[in-house]
């Protein structure tokens, strides 16, 4: 009797395994993401238009393809045209079938073709997938594995936060100080920094601290344009663990703050070679506070359209960085303005003090940014 009830249990243990259907295998054979590649290196103002990825279709020939391609992509196989996804789309095709609709096997280029795509955009795996999915053709995204976690997102509004942080702690600590460098009414305003700041107080608590946020804020959105364009920077990688970017963050901010002492320095030579005495740091605070204001303007922005994410393809983010170098360019102007009303000042020294001190080097870092 008990050897029955054991041949039992070990035919219901096999039936409860037979039972399990085949098409819950899925496995990944190949995995060509890593290989995806840029049709051209992506510069601030100019967007890449297409990756690809060379694959082979010789080997595991009674595979499929599972290719994963953004809205308003376009999809080639070699030089033929396959599709046009209006929004992401899963395509599932046949090894067969692909071989029998571009005629050939081997080699074969696949490419994707849109606006601003980055290679995360695009993913293409050979393997014996899962047929819950649906026969082959095409497939909303919703049913593609979950997507991983952005870890950017998390770590570009956490540091927001940290910055709205400080700055309201700013207010708290410096409220006349707050109010002559973000006052919007008072922003191309020269009057009231003619006078008001000495060489010393560059060194003042409430000065120091304003020149770290307004460095906090640059940094941040210096890393958001190198990852967002995946500019390779000496190898940088800024979708790793978020501690990680945070280091990153801080490190900028470093050495941004210490570049803008430097450009100080700059002003401050410049100032004695062309006999303009006494508006080096005029000069300084007032383009300060023009691109500390134009800074938060630019990182509003881009928190409301990060957060609704609009920035898959990178076209909004041109219009922000060009707007935020437009307001530097008018502060620049209504500066020459100002200082040629003001007495004293002979115009050729004054138009050779401001080519120097601020049109070279912002050209020279226009030209870094257009490549």
């Amino acid at each position: 009797m008990k050897r029955k009830h054991q041949f039992l249990l070990l035919i219901i243990g096999i039936s409860s395994m037979l039972a399990f259907p085949e098409k819950a295998f899925s496995q990944v054979l190949f995995n060509y993401d890593p290989d995806i590649k840029l049709s051209k290196e992506r510069t601030v103002f100019t967007p890449n238009d297409a990756v690809f990825v060379w694959v082979d279709t010789r080997k595991f020939t009674t595979a499929e393809w599972r290719i994963r391609i953004p809205g308003g992509a376009a999809l080639f196989m070699g030089e033929a045209l396959w599709m046009l996804a209006e929004e992401d789309t899963l395509l599932f095709i046949s090894n067969q079938e692909l071989e029998s609709r571009i005629g050939k096997s081997g080699e074969l280029k696949i490419s994707a073709f849109k606006r601003g795509i980055a290679t995360r955009d695009f993913s293409v795996r050979k393997g014996f997938f899962d047929s819950d999915a649906g026969p082959p053709g095409l497939q909303n995204d919703a049913i593609d594995t979950k997507r991983s976690r952005d870890k950017f997102k998390d770590f570009f509004f956490i540091i927001v936060l940290a910055i709205l942080f400080f700055l309201a702690l700013f207010r708290v600590l410096f409220p006349s100080i707050f109010g002559l460098f973000w006052n919007p009414i008072a922003i191309f305003s020269f009057e009231d920094l003619w006078e008001s700041v000495s060489f010393s107080k560059i060194y003042s608590a409430e000065l120091l601290f304003y020149l770290i946020l307004i460095n906090m804020g640059m940094a941040l959105m210096i890393i958001f344009g190198i990852h967002l364009f995946e500019i390779d920077l000496f190898g940088l990688s800024f979708g790793n663990e978020v501690q990680m970017m945070v280091f990153i963050w801080l490190a900028c901010t470093l050495c941004l703050t210490l570049i803008t002492f430097l450009k100080f320095i700059w002003l401050g030579i410049n100032t004695y070679l062309f006999e303009l005495d006494k508006i080096a740091l005029p000069h300084f605070f007032y383009l300060l506070k023009v691109s500390g204001f134009g800074l938060l303007v630019l990182i509003g922005g881009t928190v409301i359209l990060y957060t609704n994410n609009l920035f898959s393809g990178g076209t909004y983010v041109w219009g922000l960085f060009i707007s935020f170098l437009v307001v530097y360019t008018l502060g620049i102007i209504g500066l020459s303005i100002w200082l040629y009303k003001k007495n004293g000042f002979n115009n050729y020294h004054l138009f050779s003090y401001l080519c120097t001190s601020e049109l070279i080097p912002f050209l020279v870092i226009c030209k870094l940014l257009l490549g």
